[in-house]
């Protein structure tokens, strides 16, 4: 009987460290999926920046032609439309900075719950 109960008990505490060992790792692969919706975002932050940027360059440009046509008015126009691409570039830049380091955050922490793992 006694043997029954410690074999019983054996494989009872064999069970909870197995469970302990899955959760740990499904809790790291939420934590990689985290970290991959992240690096996803920064990346589209870092296409919008992009087009801002180039949004800007044309605006310069212009206002660069507006000006040699001597034509002020339109060269101020052209530069403040210039000013807002670059404050939005800035804004998506600073942005995407920010999801690449939440997702280095979630990747550190996927990394601990698959050591807690072992």
């Amino acid at each position: 009987m006694k043997r029954i109960l410690l074999l019983l008990f054996f494989l009872l505490g064999c069970l909870t460290i197995q469970a302990q060992s899955d959760y740990h790792l499904r809790q790291a692969q939420t934590y990689q999926r985290e970290a991959a919706r992240y690096t996803r975002q920064a990346e589209h932050y870092e296409r919008e920046a992009d087009r801002y940027n180039l949004e800007a360059q044309r605006h310069l440009r212009e206002a660069e032609r507006q000006s040699r046509r001597k034509d002020y008015a339109q060269v101020r126009v052209y530069q403040q439309r210039a000013s807002r691409a670059i404050d939005q570039a800035e804004t998506y830049s600073r942005r995407a900075h920010q999801a690449r380091e939440r997702a280095q955050e979630y990747m550190r922490r996927a990394e601990r719950e698959l050591n807690k793992r072992r």
